[in-house]
């Protein structure tokens, strides 16, 4: 800064230098900007400006600045709108105030403004064309960015991808150097592109995260690259392409460059996690993304942000989305009630800035132009209000829909609830049923057997008698079991579905499926069975059914007896009273039949 004092630049073209030329006053003005007091670098600004140690080009642009770093965007603009208004600056001032330009065209773009940043990109760029020098590339890069952005919002995709193919070549154009400040310049610019393209969902983002992954290879073979720099654009390499990946449905490989992300410096941070957030969304990780936007507020408040109507658009209403979409219906509502709250404030905050920006206009500029723009002004911000009261209504809208779907969960779930007691009231009443006519049954056939005869005394044989092993075999009936003649005695007697029948009144009569560790060896050691016996009772004589899932249908059955008969027990009570080896199995089976979790359910009858 100090070798390039009073004016000693290098190599002209013409009256125009090749490079930024400094004089004693700007020298003086830098040194109080690097001190961080923007309020001394506007005062010492000021006092040079008054002494004619900086050209009113300069000056304004160093106001622009300063204004720009105090948050105050409308004083910023219109400073940088001053040095533009030149329409021929002088030659020595020439890149002060292209630079100024470039700012204003990415003020306006940030702004929203996209008519007069086009038109002042296009003004800028057509002085540029003539203009030969090492600052040319970093310039017109930016330029062109900027135009592509404005056409990418005005809807005009294919001027859109002409500027932005030129803000390439210029970004092949653009000199590095030691500092490495114009390659990374040159990073962000087609990260810009890459996001700007994966916003619209158009395919050609593909191409700009390699040109960007290329960029940033380079980068991290430099000399002496800036590694915490070079860590953070590598993992906005990873987040791109997953955003990339999972547009074009290739979803594992979206997978992966997303870990890669997450698993980073930047991306475990509070704005990564944030910036993840699209990707999280698209992928439909909406419990992922509705995590990451807790963070949402303390990162607004680090970046010194406040909810105006942009970073309402830009993250409310995504963080709206992932918890309603995540099933967090009371986040979801209460990001809706944060919407409606600050919707006011913003766009009240909004039409102070730009009546503030007016009245500068007014106060520094002829009042015929100062009309004309407040006209134009005054229709943007009726546009503007109309489109947001649009977004409003729409925020209302979700709520209510969403309070409405709840309604109708809500109902949904009693009349479930009312039919899932019935048929397990139905089962019981089934099983006692069956009991009785099995036990009657079993009277029945004890009653028609013939009395025995009298036994006679045996006469008195001179030999003795050997015993007749063609005797039928005894059978030993237990008719609490089946009500019949059936029995586990005589399992080699019986069919598959008889023995069936048997095992099953077993299990339920005596309730073993209330024990945790109930399986096939219990009944293994209850009766003697065989494993294969038993198998093929379940397989043969149930209509294929197996064990475990009869006895988890017992088991169920029995939990909704249980909790419609004892309320304040708590889920895992009734997980351990129903023989579930822990509440998460008993949860995910219960929803998998009934198709709403134990606590629903519960709630649900208390509501009842």
């Amino acid at each position: 800064m100090f070798t390039a004092c009073d004016g000693k630049g290098s190599g002209k073209q013409g009256k125009i230098s090749s490079g930024l030329e400094r004089n004693h006053g700007d020298s003086i003005a830098l040194a109080a900007r690097f001190t961080g007091d923007f309020q001394h670098f506007l005062a010492v600004t000021d006092s040079l400006a008054e002494m004619g140690e900086l050209s009113p080009i300069r000056a304004d642009g160093y106001r622009g600045v300063a204004y720009f770093q105090m948050g105050q965007a409308d004083k910023c603009i219109e400073y940088f709108r001053r040095v533009v208004a030149i329409e021929n600056p002088p030659a020595e001032d020439f890149w002060e105030y292209i630079h100024a330009g470039t700012n204003l065209v990415i003020m306006l773009t940030t702004d929203r403004d996209y008519d007069n940043a086009m038109r002042t990109a296009l003004r800028l760029i057509d002085k540029l064309k003539e203009i030969d020098s090492p600052n040319r590339p970093n310039e017109m890069q930016t330029l062109y960015l900027c135009l592509g952005e404005t056409q990418m919002m005005l809807e005009r995709h294919d001027e859109a991808e002409k500027s932005y193919a030129e803000a390439y070549k210029w970004v092949l154009q653009t000199p590095n150097d030691s500092t490495n400040r114009g390659i990374a310049a040159s990073i962000q610019t087609l990260e810009n592109i890459a996001v700007t393209h994966l916003h619209h969902k158009l395919d050609g983002a593909g191409v700009w995260v390699d040109r960007m992954d290329s960029l940033v290879t380079l980068y991290e073979k430099q000399p002496k690259p800036i590694e915490k720099e070079v860590k953070t654009l590598r993992a906005l390499v990873y987040l791109h392409r997953a955003e990339v990946c999972q547009m074009r449905g290739q979803v594992a490989e979206a997978y992966r460059n997303y870990e890669a992300f997450s698993n980073t410096d930047f991306g475990q941070s509070v704005e990564g996690r944030i910036n993840g957030c699209d990707y999280l969304v698209a992928a439909r990780r909406y419990h992922e993304a509705a995590d990451n936007y807790m963070h949402l507020d303390q990162f607004i408040k680090d970046w010194g942000y406040d909810y105006d109507l942009e970073t309402i658009g830009r993250n409310l209403l995504p963080k709206f989305r992932a918890n309603y979409n995540a099933g967090r219906r009371d986040s979801a509502l209460r990001v809706a009630m944060q919407i409606s709250e600050v919707y006011d404030s913003a766009l009240v905050r909004q039409k102070r800035s730009e009546s503030a920006e007016l009245a500068t206009i007014y106060d520094t500029q002829g009042k015929e132009r100062q009309i004309a723009e407040q006209s134009a002004r005054n229709r943007f911000v009726t546009s503007i209000s109309l489109a947001l009261g649009a977004v409003a209504m729409l925020v209302l809208a979700f709520a209510l829909y969403v309070f409405l779907q709840w309604r109708i969960t809500q109902r949904r779930n009693r009349i479930m609830a009312r039919q899932m007691t019935e048929v397990v009231e139905y089962k019981e009443k089934y099983r006692a049923l069956k009991k009785a006519q099995q036990e009657n049954l079993a009277r029945q056939i004890l009653a028609a057997s013939p009395a025995e005869e009298p036994v006679k005394p045996a006469e008195p044989q001179t030999e003795p008698v050997e015993p007749d092993n063609t005797a039928a075999p005894a059978v030993v009936a237990e008719p609490s079991n089946v009500g019949a003649s059936i029995s586990i005695s005589d399992a080699t007697a019986i069919t598959d579905e008889q023995l069936f029948l048997c095992l099953r009144d077993l299990i339920e009569s005596e309730q073993l499926f209330l024990q945790s560790d109930f399986g096939r060896q219990t009944l293994i050691e209850r009766t003697g069975l065989s494993k294969e016996r038993i198998g093929a009772a379940f397989s043969q004589g149930s209509d294929s059914v197996s064990l475990p899932a009869y006895v988890r249908e017992l088991r169920l059955d029995y939990a909704v007896r249980l909790m419609n008969e004892k309320a304040d027990l708590t889920v895992e009570q009734v997980s351990m009273a129903s023989g579930f080896t822990s509440a998460d199995t008993f949860t995910r089976n219960f929803r998998a039949k009934y198709g709403m979790t134990p606590t629903t359910y519960k709630q649900t009858q208390n509501n009842v």
